[in-house]
């Protein structure tokens, strides 16, 4: 066995890795979709996309997320064939090597709810459980869309001259630098892959979010309204406004993910449309207590 570790993906790889979850999601009766997209990652040199073959053939891969240095996100899969071989942590333990060459604190993995061997292999690693969020699907039969013109926001499609405008907005809602926000924003428009949404009232952006193009969906993620502007009904507008302008350009497979403990988002998304499809959980562990 060999593993190849990339920071830029191929054609040839992604073909490869799409087919090995294809596997997985079956046998596993997943209901997430694949993520393969590195163009947020803090640093564009980082390995992220480790891949494990046995005579030529992909028998298993992982996946990092890494918008900044505190954590990365790690989601991984293997063959059913090829499980309890050590695949996964061969994989995991040069992934591990990488985040520690630029100096990441911790490790989120990912795992779908349903899925137990993954589970198992996050517990046999002394990972500790970190919290939930519920993967959820936008219901085209819903009638949320029928009110928008009476908004009292307008949607907007902003371009690289708002990205200050942007970062602020983002450092406001998220408590972040502006430097680091306007570092991840510049990133979303870099990609191919991803698009950045605003709403605003009068002249000003009050409203930010985007969207990320997947293999099967499109998922919304990055939502947030100003703070002084929210408890206004301005949350519900951006969302529907996001909807409807995916919708009208023929995406009808709209996802959202929202953490389990967020309440008042995920009543605001479910009265909007969403309903669940699934859960992940999310595990922590230090990058530096790991001994592989």
């Amino acid at each position: 066995m060999y593993i190849k570790s990339l920071n830029k993906l191929d054609s040839i790889s992604e073909k490869e890795m799409k087919e090995v979850y294809s596997r997985c999601k079956e046998h596993d009766k997943l209901k997430g979709n694949l993520y393969l997209d590195g163009s947020v990652n803090f640093d564009q040199e980082i390995k992220y996309l480790y891949l494990l073959y046995e005579e030529n053939k992909l028998v298993s891969f992982l996946f990092m997320f890494m918008p900044t240095r505190e954590e990365a996100e790690i989601s991984a899969y293997t063959l059913p064939e090829y499980r309890r071989r050590g695949c996964f942590k061969r994989l995991l333990s040069e992934a591990v090597q990488e985040l520690k060459r630029y100096d990441v604190k911790d490790v989120l993995f990912v795992c779908e709810s349903q899925s137990l061997s993954g589970k198992e292999c996050i517990n046999n690693l002394g990972a500790d459980y970190d919290f939930t969020e519920y993967y959820m699907k936008f219901d085209k039969t819903s009638n949320v869309l029928d009110k928008i013109n009476e908004f009292k926001t307008k949607f907007y499609l902003p371009d690289r001259s708002d990205i200050k405008r942007l970062a602020y907005v983002s450092a406001k809602v998220f408590e972040e630098s502006p430097e680091e926000e306007e570092e991840f924003i510049t990133n979303c428009f870099n990609s191919t892959n991803r698009k950045n949404y605003a709403t605003v009232l009068g002249d000003q952006i009050i409203g930010i979010g985007s969207g990320y193009f997947g293999y099967e969906e499109v998922a919304i993620y990055g939502l947030g309204i100003l703070p002084e502007y929210q408890g206004k009904g301005y949350g519900r507008e951006l969302i529907i406004h996001i909807v409807n302008h995916l919708l009208e350009n023929g995406h009808d497979n709209i996802t959202i993910e929202v953490e389990s403990k967020n309440t008042p988002a995920f009543n605001l998304y479910k009265s909007n449309g969403f309903i669940v499809e699934t859960a992940f959980d999310y595990y922590r562990k230090d990058v530096n207590t790991f001994n592989l």
